[in-house]
């Protein structure tokens, strides 16, 4: 079979036999998808950075029967170290990644997605933002392109002031029509999540609180709906948090 060429970044890897690494490659027209890249990790490999997690550029894959394709080549753009050298940093991204993973499935694509997630790896690398602050912007950004967009105009129930925040209904509610397990939320923190849903997607860190608690609440409230509406808990989330707390 003819080798094909994908732009794209990596987003997951694990080790694959003795020697071999396995890829999975967010690209631009196949959505996320699986390549095996053989001999990486052996003590002859030659260009092993450009097949390690975060790596984004063009690479050259060859299909095989087996689904699972061959990574040939890579010709990388940008590898994202700042965030690779940062184990607070990669640790977030990771978290990213894997609700990427579960929001968007394999081999669909999504352009859009595709971008917020490059954006915020970006972001984490050359940019100078509260790590709270961008993992709330990503969280709901996500859930807005995934089609999970929460209703943040006011109470759900009756339209009146918000003080709590429903993840398993992804609205907003007053202390009267709170249920079991809604979180109570600032008014700061309903401004930046009315700002996130309705911004343009490149705004979505063009924006700040009165202070960074904000955004740790407003992060909590988030983290707490994607793992609502994935029906899952992540461990990645649970790794970031103690590395943080380090």
């Amino acid at each position: 079979m003819d080798d094909l060429l994908y732009r794209g970044i990596i987003i997951r890897q694990s080790n694959y036999g003795e020697a071999h690494r396995m890829l999975s490659v967010f690209t631009e027209t196949d959505g996320i998808i699986k390549a095996v890249r053989y001999g990486v990790r052996g003590k002859k490999a030659s260009n092993a950075a450009a097949f390690q997690v975060l790596s984004y550029g063009d690479f050259r894959l060859r299909p095989s029967r087996g689904g699972v394709m061959t990574a040939v080549s890579a010709d990388i753009i940008d590898g994202f170290y700042p965030v690779c050298e940062d184990i607070v940093k990669l640790a977030l991204v990771n978290y990213f990644a894997d609700i990427t993973y579960s929001i968007l499935g394999e081999a669909n694509p999504d352009r859009r997605i595709l971008s917020l997630f490059l954006n915020i790896v970006y972001a984490a690398a050359y940019r100078s933002e509260p790590l709270s602050k961008l993992k709330c912007a990503y969280e709901l950004k996500l859930m807005c392109a995934g089609g999970y967009m929460p209703d943040t105009r006011g109470c759900a129930e009756c339209g009146g002031a918000p003080r709590y925040f429903s993840p398993d209904r992804g609205c907003l509610v007053c202390a009267e029509h709170r249920r079991r397990g809604d979180i109570a939320v600032s008014a700061g923190a309903v401004s930046v999540m009315r700002y996130l849903v309705r911004c343009p997607d490149k705004k979505m860190l063009s924006f700040n609180a009165a202070d960074e608690g904000i955004y740790s609440e407003t992060s909590a409230a988030a983290e707490r709906y994607v793992s609502a509406q994935a029906d899952r808990e992540f461990r990645s989330l649970e790794y970031f948090k103690a590395v943080s707390a380090m």
